[in-house]
């Protein structure tokens, strides 16, 4: 019977555009900053990208405590007609010195012409754009922080602050012909030096951002997808009984 159930499902899951959303890994490029720290150590806005290797990532000492930003242009338009759910990863690996983590950021897209974004500077980028901030739709930590929506649509980080994280944040957008990602790192009274990182000076250390998009089913759809589904299961109960 328990191969009646997998096959049976099976059919419905297949042919439901609900489940069967294609996940498509965004190629980004154009790495562009307001500020990117040199020294004592390089770690440029382009490491964030796997430029600077597996220990590396973007940081902003000596600027704790000032906003900042970095843009991402995408090698080709997405969005979908029918919407797109987004999902972020932000990793914060950093061992050469642990507990480098994000404590305020926000993000934002936008369609714009690439030509008049993301010049690809680290320091003193072009990041000016019509911007559209994301409302955050679910947010984790994978190490145990708190993760929390301000009414700006910005996530503060709070509660236990592990070694390393990795923070995986969603939203949707109805926009299409979307062209550029923008984080924005914001000083927070509740961190370290105001932040916007959570070591004790303020900093934190970026080593991977990507993204993913998928498509969100046309509401048309989804009658026809329940209606696959329960028509699989009543399949299945007749072959059980």
């Amino acid at each position: 019977m328990k191969h009646n159930v997998i096959a049976s499902f099976g059919i419905g899951l297949l042919v439901c555009p609900l489940v069967q959303a294609q996940l498509v890994s965004l190629t980004l490029e154009n790495p562009t900053a307001t500020f990117s720290q040199t020294s004592p150590d390089s770690f440029l806005v382009s490491y964030a990208l796997g430029a600077g290797g597996p220990d590396r990532g973007w940081a902003i000492n000596p600027m704790e405590g000032t906003y900042q930003a970095a843009v991402f242009q995408s090698k080709t338009d997405f969005g979908y007609a029918s919407g797109s759910l987004l999902t972020f990863t932000l990793t914060q690996h950093y061992t050469g010195n642990p507990g480098h983590d994000l404590g305020r950021f926000r993000l934002s897209i936008t369609t714009d012409n690439r030509g008049g974004y993301a010049d690809g500077l680290a320091t003193g980028g072009n990041v000016t754009a019509n911007w559209v901030v994301l409302t955050p739709q679910s947010f984790v930590s994978a190490n145990g922080a708190t993760l929390s929506r301000l009414s700006d649509n910005s996530i503060l980080a709070s509660g236990v602050h592990p070694a390393t994280d990795v923070y995986t944040v969603t939203g949707f957008t109805s926009l299409t012909g979307i062209t550029g990602i923008r984080l924005e790192v914001l000083p927070d009274a509740s961190l370290p030096n105001n932040g916007p990182g959570r070591f004790g000076n303020g900093n934190f250390v970026l080593t991977g951002f990507g993204a993913t998009v998928s498509a969100v089913p046309e509401p048309a759809a989804y009658p026809i997808c329940f209606g696959l589904l329960s028509f699989a299961l009543i399949h299945y109960r007749r072959k059980a009984h």
